[in-house]
């Protein structure tokens, strides 16, 4: 055939690109690395506990928690006019106290809401200088807070993921302002709404989420939680403090602690102020709603109050261990239980052969011995250990202790976890969001077997995990191989070994934003991407459900006013005159 001619690909030229994922500028984004010394962290983190531990009041909770409650904040003032209530951890016991927002609170609240536009403003020094003292002065007692409040066992990692990964999210916010100040792209500035996730809200929703918006000079409303609500609180405290140490505009960073009610109430008052602008009519741009939490709740939250929901989900990861030799089974063991299944990369499904997944072997793998770390969040935290079981346990959703769920068991020696062995992938059929049970907090492990003369290395296995995997959509997939990569049969003729050739068919027939493979000599776990590695992470719904759940996937790391931004007219007019223009002489 012919050669095409200059004109044919004339309309195809490709264009620099800015911030945009995959680019060689995204790319060069995640340099250079970041190095973090955890040591004193962890110190500051046990010393800042050892405080709160001190003032315990006799109601329940540090006594500062109670004397000055949680309220909310509007132009760097406390509002603290309304209803008094309780607190509770992640335990169900009460820990402090709140000030929901009165009547006369709320129509202030709704008034910054509702107002115009932030002008445009480069707060990035400023932002970042408050960060840095933020993340190296007072993480300790940010820490501390959360596991006082959440039962959080490994508060030093997400810290230095933050000192990692923020990194790279500037840069990528560099380029935006850059695009903008270029004439590019168009930067919405109404306020941005963020409601707090349980664990991670340091990262996501202090750093991700409100200071990554603020440097670039969008309001940021935060919204109070309905239960592990305090430690939020306590960083908002911080940032408010800081922001009126750098003299940053009061008005761009706003804290709400109100009722349900109130707060649908505000969200719908935000929904509407930003469709009233022209230019936001015209652009389609609702108010962004940044969350991070469970699919069916973001559907819920996304169709009744929030159209511009861009959210973050989780999925229920699966493990395929070819083999269970000892260090494949501790992998899933420690996967099964990160922070008391507390983290979204907590595994939920392993996948193993029949013959070595028995209940007794099973058994035996979850057999948690939370004596040899100490059964609270503070000692793990001081044996630098991520996993493990809690005593008492997290309370599930309803506030109840945690039930063995219905066809598991209950496992005899680890008090909370629950497991079942059965035939295939398990698909429950709850609903078409959430076909399977995450059982947040809870450990509860399917493991599941090939059916009968289905090998666990073959083909045939390996398309059946990819039609899992498109229909559940998880966060991770991680693959284990039998035995050692040199001792692999395949290694000795040649060709890769069984654990890669199955991972690589797997990865051609799902799209998740995570993949991890290992071995019996280095075994991967079900864990979360390393940005600071050059990795990415996501939680994608699937496809037939993404429009329910959020307007765009999230992936970290990236520019996160990237999501409710767009390019400007006169840009892509330009680009269109560009690429209809003849091309220039041969």
């Amino acid at each position: 055939p012919a050669l095409p001619t200059a004109a044919m690909v004339a309309p195809f030229r490709r264009f620099a690109r800015s911030y945009h994922f995959a680019s060689p500028a995204y790319h060069a984004a995640f340099s250079p690395r970041v190095a973090v010394d955890t040591a004193p962290i962890r110190a500051a983190a046990l010393a800042a506990h050892g405080r709160l531990v001190a003032e315990t009041s006799p109601s329940g909770g540090p006594a500062s928690w109670h004397a000055s409650p949680m309220v909310s904040l509007l132009g760097g003032k406390r509002l603290e006019g309304g209803e008094r209530v309780l607190t509770v951890d992640a335990f169900g016991a009460t820990n402090g106290a709140q000030l929901l927002a009165s009547t006369d609170e709320m129509e202030a609240l709704l008034r910054q809401i509702e107002g115009p536009a932030a002008p445009r403003a480069d707060l990035r020094p400023a932002i970042r200088r408050l960060e840095a003292r933020l993340l190296e002065q007072r993480a300790g007692e940010m820490i501390a807070a959360q596991l006082v409040d959440f039962g959080k066992q490994d508060g030093v990692t997400e810290f230095e993921e933050a000192h990692q990964a923020n990194p790279v999210e500037m840069r990528l916010n560099d380029d935006m302002w850059e695009a903008e100040a270029a004439g590019e792209i168009v930067i919405p500035r109404r306020p941005v709404l963020v409601p707090c996730v349980s664990n991670f809200s340091h990262f996501l929703d202090l750093c991700r989420k409100t200071l990554r918006c603020l440097e670039l000079g969008i309001p940021v409303v935060v919204l109070s939680r309905s239960h592990t609500a305090q430690y939020p609180f306590r960083w908002a405290q911080l940032l408010a403090d800081e922001l009126a140490a750098e003299r940053v505009d009061p008005t761009l960073f706003t804290f709400v602690s109100a009722s349900l009610p109130n707060q649908q109430r505000l969200i719908r008052a935000a929904t509407r102020a930003a469709a009233s602008e022209p230019a936001a009519a015209a652009e389609g741009t609702p108010t962004p709603f940044l969350f991070t939490g469970a699919r069916s709740l973001a559907a819920l939250i996304k169709a009744d109050v929030a159209p511009g929901m861009i959210a973050s989900t989780q999925g229920p990861n699966l493990m395929v261990a070819l083999g269970l030799p000892p260090s494949v089974a501790k992998a899933a063991a420690l996967s099964a239980t990160i922070e008391n299944s507390g983290q979204c990369t907590a595994l939920r499904v392993l996948l193993a052969p029949q013959a070595e997944a028995t209940d007794a072997a099973v058994g035996a793998m979850l057999a948690v011995d939370a004596a040899a770390t100490g059964a609270d969040a503070a000692s793990y935290l001081s044996a630098g250990q991520f996993a493990g079981l809690l005593a008492p346990a997290p309370v599930a959703e309803d506030g109840r202790p945690p039930r063995t769920p219905s066809g598991y068991t209950a496992h005899a020696a680890s008090e909370g976890v629950s497991y079942r062995v059965s035939v295939g992938l398990p698909d429950d059929g709850l609903s078409r969001l959430e076909p399977l049970a995450e059982h947040w907090r809870q450990v509860v492990l399917d493991v599941a077997t090939p059916p009968a003369g289905v090998d666990i290395a073959s083909d045939e296995s390996a398309d059946a995990v990819g039609a899992w995997l498109v229909r559940h959509q998880p966060i991770t997939c991680s693959v284990n191989g039998a035995v050692g990569r040199d001792a692999a049969p395949a290694v000795a003729a040649g060709a890769p070994p069984d654990h890669f050739r199955f991972a690589r068919r797997v990865f051609e027939r799902s799209a998740l934003c995570v993949y991890s493979v290992g071995d019996a000599d280095a075994p991967v776990l079900s864990a979360q991407a390393r940005p600071q590695d050059g990795e990415c992470f996501g939680e994608l719904p699937p496809l037939s459900s993404m429009a329910d759940v959020t307007v765009f996937p999230m992936v970290v790391p990236s520019a996160q006013a990237a999501y409710f931004s767009h390019y400007s007219t006169e840009h892509l007019r330009a680009l269109g005159a560009a690429a209809a223009a003849p091309p220039p002489p041969a």
